[in-house]
């Protein structure tokens, strides 16, 4: 339960911050750090699915939305793009 409050805490914050500094974001994002952004967004993605609960079937999304790497691709994201 805690696991799920974590995952969900920093994709909630993680997406917040993306959306209310976007423009300061476009300024650092320049050729490619886009490619990062994406897998950031991947992460995010992934915390959010871990933290509502969410268990995919398939071994391919398993490992995609895996907590770990899910945790890893946004605390990089977040140290990246600060």
């Amino acid at each position: 339960m805690i696991s799920r409050l974590i995952s969900l805490a920093l994709a909630t914050s993680l997406s917040l911050t993306l959306l209310f500094a976007a423009p300061l974001l476009a300024d650092k994002i320049q050729g490619t750090g886009r490619g990062i952004l994406m897998l950031g967004l991947l992460g995010i993605a992934g915390g959010f699915i871990h933290g509502v609960g969410f268990v995919p079937n398939t071994i391919f999304f398993k490992f995609l939305f895996n907590r770990w790497i899910s945790r890893i691709l946004m605390v990089s994201t977040f140290f990246l793009y600060n």
